[in-house]
């Protein structure tokens, strides 16, 4: 049973989708579910459970569609929260329970006998879901009010974790915990939040207990990454800097180093472009290549560095020394990955991967120039990714090493081409926009004036003109 269907606050909260045209023939209806169903089952959620909704909208008692839609809310839920989503997670999450809590309204379809009909088996579900999380045989009234009080916690707790607000969050999450302990996400909360304060042992038997609860295989991944950290952490010392906090190996030296002047020197570059100043020192944890392989296995083979709340940077040689690293190779990952600090704390952890990776390649241009050789070649070929598969392509999903590539390649230059033609105030403004939970599309049109269509449509026939 997944237990985690039920487990959050009931506050309604609906998303506005683009219009679809709608058959009045319920015989048409068909083909849109299974089409519905497709996109989720393909991994595009938003777009088979908008057309879903829409169904839903115009027969509210189709069972085919509850069933297909609860289930999708779930596992897009789920997915959202493995990749530290929280805010997008639990959108659908209240979306889920919002439906959940319609069942009562909906009228029995006279085919079906109450017991066999969507609603009944639905409101067996949440029962059934409830007493399994409360570990006892039937939920009391008294121990359903306590379980929606501790999500109610947990919801303000993640606001304000997005807000890098984590001594609120964590007081919220301790009593979350208190009043409703069956929730894996609130202690892998906690151990978000542990880690990111370098608290290693606290992060460690928050990620355990979350495990034990939820034996998902992404927390099974942080429970071993902070153990393999922890060993490398007793070789390290720490210097805090205004805006970082550095941890680097005892045998070597920070003062002086270079590694600090490029992370300021980076710092004043990215704040002037966005007119923004993090509220919070950025962890900066420096390794040899080995250490970073052991803690990163779970990033691309390519990549050269890692943010994942942290910036990770292999600098030092097996030795311990400090490597003679090439100064642009150097400077170029922290611009890059400093730039994605910047990013996520704009928008709250919601800005899109492409855009992510298009402002940090942006900044890293600065330093040295990304070569757009093998994009010029997919132009001339018309290889180019479209908009739509640009904007929820996973590249650390994608097989194709050339797809991989050429995602990089179209979402820098697509990037470069906003910001030289608004500046960084538009983007900026996207990005807050995003924060606030508006829909990409719309917060894209409110920042620049216009559809991301039609820039992106004015951005093809300027590369083709530029490659030219």
């Amino acid at each position: 049973m997944k237990i985690f269907l039920f487990s959050f606050s009931c506050c309604l909260v609906f998303l506005t989708w683009p219009s679809l045209s709608f058959p009045a023939d319920q015989d048409q209806i068909s083909p849109l579910i299974e089409k519905g169903n497709t996109f989720i089952q393909q991994g595009n959620y938003e777009g088979g459970i908008a057309i879903l909704e829409t169904v839903l909208r115009r027969d509210p008692q189709n069972e085919k569609v509850l069933n297909v839609l609860l289930h999708a809310y779930d596992d897009y839920s789920q997915k959202l929260i493995s990749e530290n989503r929280f805010i997008q997670a639990q959108t659908y999450i209240k979306k889920m329970e919002a439906m959940i809590q319609g069942v009562d309204q909906l009228s029995e379809p006279r085919s079906l006998g109450r017991e066999n009909n969507a609603p009944s088996r639905i409101k067996r579900e949440l029962a059934s879901a409830k007493a399994f999380m409360l570990n006892s045989p039937l939920a009391t009234a008294v121990d359903i009010v306590s379980l929606n009080a501790g999500r109610e916690h947990y919801n303000e707790a993640v606001d304000h974790f997005n807000k890098h607000q984590y001594e609120v969050a964590e007081s919220l999450l301790k009593e979350s915990i208190e009043l409703d302990p069956s929730n894996p996400y609130a202690y892998e909360l906690l151990g978000e939040i542990a880690n990111l304060n370098h608290r290693l042992d606290e992060a460690e038997a928050y990620y355990k207990k979350a495990f034990s609860l939820n034996p998902d295989p992404k927390l099974r991944e942080k429970y071993e990454k902070v153990i393999r950290e922890k060993n490398i952490d007793k070789m390290q010392q720490q210097y805090s800097d205004e805006h970082f906090i550095i941890r680097y190996r005892r045998s070597g030296s920070l003062e002086g180093s270079r590694i600090r002047e490029f992370l300021r020197e980076a710092y004043r570059s990215i704040s002037q472009d966005f007119g923004y100043y993090p509220k919070y020192k950025v962890p900066v944890l420096l390794y040899d290549y080995e250490e970073y392989r052991e803690l990163s296995s779970t990033a691309p083979h390519w990549s050269g560095a890692l943010f994942d709340g942290k910036i990770r940077l292999p600098v030092y040689d097996n030795g311990g020394k400090t490597a003679d690293l090439n100064e642009n190779d150097l400077k170029k990952l922290i611009y890059h990955e400093l730039t994605h600090a910047f990013v996520l704390d704009l928008s709250q952890l919601k800005c899109p991967v492409w855009l992510n990776e298009g402002l940090a390649q942006y900044e890293e241009n600065k330093i040295q120039p990304v070569h757009l050789r093998l994009l010029a070649q997919a132009v001339r070929k018309k290889d180019l990714i479209g908009i739509d598969e640009l904007m929820f392509l996973d590249p650390s999903l994608t097989k194709s090493q050339e797809k991989v590539v050429l995602f990089y390649l179209q979402s820098f230059s697509f990037t470069a081409y906003l910001v030289e033609q608004r500046r960084f105030y538009s983007m900026k403004q996207l990005l807050l926009e995003v924060g606030k939970e508006t829909r990409f599309r719309e917060a894209f049109e409110k920042a620049f004036g216009r559809t991301i269509e039609d820039l992106w449509g004015d951005w093809q026939v300027a590369l083709e003109r530029q490659l030219r």
